[in-house]
């Protein structure tokens, strides 16, 4: 039988704790039970000292510490009275919170098996001849388990690692008898096995002299059985180990006979795992490993979230860990998350075992045997709510819910993301563009909307739902509960939750009491081994390698503070207390003394597991602190025994910077056939070529063409920018032969799919824009922003709102058209601006509701200006009595739009020029002898010439605004269009655009050119640059063309841009 001292105590325990009605507690138990102790005292006033750190989430934990000390070392309460008062008052109530649960900690676990052992007529596992390898022993119940498994055994050998004095002394009082030491020789081996050969000088002499005061005559160390390295952090670090490894396996070494041994094992297991796994080197984590967990880490700010009244900071990082459950798609076009779904029909819960079982080899085993299906592996549907674990969300929800504080609970939650939606169905309606990139950007966010709505809420329901105060069954039952429904890969967590179950009945608990317990324990998880052992790398705590022998040994983290840890006193039992406390107990506590002697001692542990070659290395750079690091103490110390002198810390640092470790802002080796993978091979050789600049460094590199097509097409597609003729790297350059191009372009021609003047306009500042606009329709990404003020799009889209429905109103009252003011007949213009304001405050409320201004005074002072600018514009409109409003919001072609006049149409207007348009006119215009006039109204800067036409192509909607009112209503005279900035910025300019012959020659040039730009397949990038102004100036696209377009593209030919430089040209 092989076991451990702990798994044997609870085997001999087990049967009589069962008969006394006692369940064994886990740590996490004994750590929440601490909780429960400190909460029923510090509410009766009792805490004395400890009451300030109360609410500190590592005081329950730091107690379970200190009393699993004063426990194992069989001092009682009263022995701590005299000293520690406040401390002996919460020592006794967590005796009585035990006893009050039926629960045993470790010290009556190892009470009850020292009976039992004693016991003459216990049966297995006493009795039989015993070894103890490498057993650590460090308190005196320990050492009573000891004593009593002696006295039942026959024959037994206990070995200790040289230096390990405590252990020596307990097992010297527990066996009656002293230590001897041993020099121990390797067994013979097969010939020409590994283990047949001897442990190289340096090596044995580092093993040997280690710490020891007895000065060693000086020797080279010269051969690499003793290695230093350092890199520029954790990570280089851990690659650096990675590299050597595979370098060892080309040297025969197998990989089970490798062993990487970390003091730090939170800091280095994720970049070393991450490392091995890019150099393809199987790897087995021992059992307890911890690292850092999203799993953890998002239940904690759910958790969070519900404490602090369902914040949308919380959820966001939440959603931020990646942790989302996935999709399950219900039907075509229907994606709900299964979390939805979970509140109706709840989906069996997992078994996860605990975490401190004392099991997890044979969970490992019984898993490498019967490998499940990993929940990560599933295909990822891009499609949905929810990719891969991460909920795709429309852009600003996070600050649309947190501005001004605005969460306040479930219901708040719904209205709020009500807004929302009705804030982007608002500016999907007013798009001028339906078919254009933003409104189909808009489009999806309201989708996606959905999607966030059905997530959030049914979770937020269920934290909202959590217990005020309940026993930790129902706690543990709602937080599985939690876990499962809301975490993709909850199986560490409910293994964590498991160790709790003995807890049940204790309560009732409160919410923060949950928290306490425990956020430092779901932040850093435990990660179960997985599979076996055999063939892969063993990696795990240096305390963890106590019996193990292996051929080469890494030891990472040699730096201040990690290795050795920083010694600190135990904060509830400062060392001259227990200092007074073993004069008077006569028990063994660890003081800091003991604590550097148990560093020195991993190191030996570390140094003595390998018998062929030892790595020891350590990181020059904190990136965490972007400072500098110094090597520990314990690598001076590793060279004078290797060596027989001690050298500087400045010659450690160059010993150790050598190697493929020396740069830091390149992360791959100096030879290419030393990388552990592709992108290191190919940063390898882009080196060498740089660096050196040999003649055939093209030939060296051209295998990238070949290895990535995307390299391949990027590179090309850049040099063929460069070249002096038109190519497709330049934008939509079609060759001549490409029919299937050419095909799919024939359906984008302005006769066959109807396009706005908005969409036109951008092919005169640059026709590759025109098409990544109105062909590809790709939309820049939103930087979130907080709702303060209107943005320019808001603002346009009130003013045309309050605009519309006053023209309206006023039709409605038999009002128009207006009369203009006189002294002896103000009434009708006073009425009318009454019934603006009323109007406008209508609007004004209704975009309130919907867009929450988070700073009311901001939102006044914008509504005061809107509303003045409006204002001045009824007054010109009433004083204009040449012409008077006709139509309002007259669409065409947009379909589904909410403020439209009741002539609009769904359906695009087709111009003779062969233009299908569509688009909406702002004011309809009407003259006394019925002549009509299209008028688009502007809130922006005026902008273009005074009597132009087409402005060069920028400005199409007078022109074509007003041929389309032509067929809108057939018959009619239309004089023209008209662009009116009708605002005091502004200065209430207008441009008036007769509808001639001139005009319509105008636009149908403009419609000629861009659709044979179409059909041909040329929309190359050629921006605008007008003086000191250029096109890609305020270009959305201007990341995908680069910088410099203007000046590349003027080294390319003419051929081609006749047309477009024509409609430039134009007045």
């Amino acid at each position: 039988l092989r076991t451990t001292l702990g798994r044997l105590a609870t085997t001999l325990a087990l049967p009589r704790l069962i008969a006394d009605g006692r369940t064994p507690s886990t740590g996490l138990a004994r750590v929440a039970l601490c909780a429960r102790v400190l909460h029923a005292l510090g509410a009766r006033g009792a805490l004395g000292r400890y009451a300030r750190v109360a609410d500190r989430p590592g005081l329950p934990s730091a107690l379970a510490a200190t009393l699993h000390d004063l426990r194992m070392a069989d001092v009682g309460p009263d022995a701590v009275a005299a000293l520690a008062p406040d401390l002996s008052r919460l020592y006794g109530a967590y005796l009585d919170a035990l006893a009050v649960a039926g629960l045993a900690d470790r010290a009556d676990v190892f009470r009850v098996a020292t009976a039992a052992a004693r016991d003459p007529d216990a049966g297995p596992p006493l009795g039989h001849p015993t070894l103890l390898l490498d057993v650590p022993v460090r308190t005196r119940l320990e050492e009573r388990l000891i004593a009593a498994i002696a006295d039942r055994a026959p024959d037994l050998l206990a070995l200790t690692p040289t230096g390990d004095d405590p252990t020596l002394a307990h097992l010297s009082a527990a066996l009656g008898v002293p230590g001897e030491p041993l020099r121990l020789r390797r067994a013979p081996a097969p010939r020409g096995h590994r283990s047949a050969q001897a442990i190289p000088a340096p090596l044995a002499r580092l093993q040997a002299a280690l710490f020891d005061d007895a000065d060693a005559a000086p020797a080279p160390l010269d051969d690499p059985s003793v290695t230093l390295l350092s890199a520029p952090g954790e990570s280089r670090e851990c690659v650096e180990i990675a590299r050597r490894i595979r370098a060892e396996a080309a040297r025969g070494v197998p990989f089970d006979r490798i062993a990487v041994l970390l003091r730090s094992p939170g800091t280095y297991r994720a970049p070393l795992g991450e490392a091995l796994r890019r150099a393809d080197v199987p790897a087995w984590f021992a059992p307890g490993t911890v690292a850092p967990d999203p799993a953890g880490r998002a239940l904690l700010s759910l958790l969070a979230c519900a404490a602090e009244g369902l914040t949308s900071r919380r959820f966001a990082e939440y959603l931020s860990l990646g942790e989302a459950p996935p999709v399950q798609v219900a039907g075509r076009g229907a994606q709900v998350p299964s979390f939805a779904r979970a509140e109706t029909t709840a989906p069996p819960e997992p078994w996860a075992p605990p975490l401190d079982d004392g099991a997890s080899d044979v969970i490992a085993r019984l898993a490498a045997e019967h490998e499940a299906p990993d929940p990560l592996a599933a295909p990822i549907d891009l499609a949905g709510p929810v990719v891969d674990g991460r909920l795709r969300a429309p852009r600003r929800w996070e600050q649309l819910l947190d501005d001004a504080a605005v969460i306040g609970g479930l219901e708040r939650w719904r209205g709020r993301l009500d807004v929302l939606e009705r804030e982007l169905r608002l500016d999907l309606t007013a798009s001028e563009d339906p078919d254009g990139p933003h409104a189909l950007a808009l489009a999806e966010d309201i989708r996606l909307v959905a999607g966030l709505r059905a997530f959030a809420l049914p979770l937020l329901g269920a934290l909202d739902a959590l217990p005020a105060a309940a026993d930790w069954a129902t706690w543990l039952a709602a937080l599985r509960d939690l876990a499962t429904r809301a975490l993709r890969a909850p199986d560490r967590v409910l293994g964590l939750l498991s160790d709790l179950a003995p807890m049940g009945p204790v309560g009732p608990v409160g919410l923060d009491e949950i928290r306490l317990v425990l956020t430092r324990h779901l932040s850093e998880l435990s990660h179960p081994p997985e599979g076996r052992p055999a063939g892969r790398v063993w990696v795990g705590a240096v305390d963890d390698a106590r019996g193990r022998d292996f051929d080469v040994v890494f030891v990472p983290g040699l730096h201040e503070k990690s290795f050795p840890q920083r010694l600190i006193e135990d904060p509830l039992l400062l060392d001259r207390v227990r200092v007074a406390l073993r004069a008077a107990t006569g028990a063994r506590l660890e003081l800091n003394a003991d604590r550097a002697a148990t560093e020195r001692l991993l190191l030996r542990l570390a140094v003595g597991a390998t018998s062929e070659r030892l790595v020891i290395s350590w990181s020059r750079v904190d990136a965490d602190k972007g400072r500098p690091r110094v090597p520990s103490f314990y690598g001076l110390e590793v060279l004078r025994a290797a060596e027989g002198r001690l050298p500087g810390f400045d010659e450690l640092a160059l010993r150790a910077e050598r190697g493929d470790a020396r740069r830091l802002g390149w992360p791959a080796p100096d030879d290419p056939a030393r990388a552990i993978d592709a992108a290191e091979y190919d940063l390898a050789v882009l080196h060498g070529i740089l660096a050196g600049r040999p003649e055939d460094g093209a030939s060296l590199a051209s295998y990238l063409i070949a290895a990535s097509p995307h390299l391949a097409r990027a590179l090309r597609a850049h040099a063929r920018r460069d070249i002096r003729r038109w190519t497709p790297a330049d934008g939509i350059v079609l060759a001549p032969g490409d029919r299937a191009a050419r095909a799919a372009l024939d359906r984008h021609a302005l006769g066959v799919r109807a396009y706005s003047a908005t969409a036109l306009q951008k092919w005169a500042d640059c026709p590759y824009q025109f098409a990544l606009y109105a062909l590809h329709k790709l939309a820049p990404r939103e930087v979130p922003e907080a709702v303060e003020r209107l943005d320019p799009r808001q603002r346009g889209s009130l003013f045309h709102e309050v605009q519309f429905e006053l023209l309206e109103r006023l039709r409605d009252q038999g009002r128009l058209p207006l009369a203009p003011p006189t002294p002896d007949a103000p009434e009708p213009l006073a009425a009318a601006l009454a019934e603006l304001d009323l109007t406008l405050a209508e609007v004004a409320d209704r975009y309130a509701a919907e867009l929450a201004p988070a700073i009311e005074r901001v939102w006044d002072d914008g509504l005061a200006v809107i509303r003045a600018d409006l204002r001045g514009w009824l007054r010109r409109v009433a004083e204009d009595q040449a012409w008077t409003p006709h139509r309002f919001e007259l669409s065409f072609g947009l379909a589904g739009r909410r403020a439209k006049d009741p002539a609009s149409t769904d359906a695009p207007v087709q111009l003779d020029a062969g233009l299908l348009l569509r688009g909406a006119i702002d004011l309809v215009e009407q003259a006394p002898d019925g002549a009509l006039r299209a008028t688009d109204h502007k809130t922006g800067r005026a902008r273009g010439a005074p009597g132009m036409v087409i402005g060069g192509g920028l400005y199409l909607q007078p022109v074509l605004y007003a041929l389309a009112l032509e067929q809108l209503v057939p018959g009619a005279r239309v004089t023209g269009g008209r662009l009116w900035y009708c605002t005091e910025r502004a200065g209430w300019e207008d441009r008036v655009i007769p509808l001639d012959d001139r005009a319509r020659a105008a636009a149908g040039r403009v419609v000629r050119a861009i659709d044979g730009a179409i059909t041909r397949g040329f929309l190359p990038a050629h921006p605008r640059v007008d003086g000191r102004f250029v096109a890609c100036t305020w270009c959305d696209y201007a990341p995908i063309c680069g910088p410099d377009e203007p000046q590349r593209t003027k080294k390319k030919p003419d051929k081609g841009l006749e047309d477009l430089r024509a409609i430039r040209g134009e007045p």
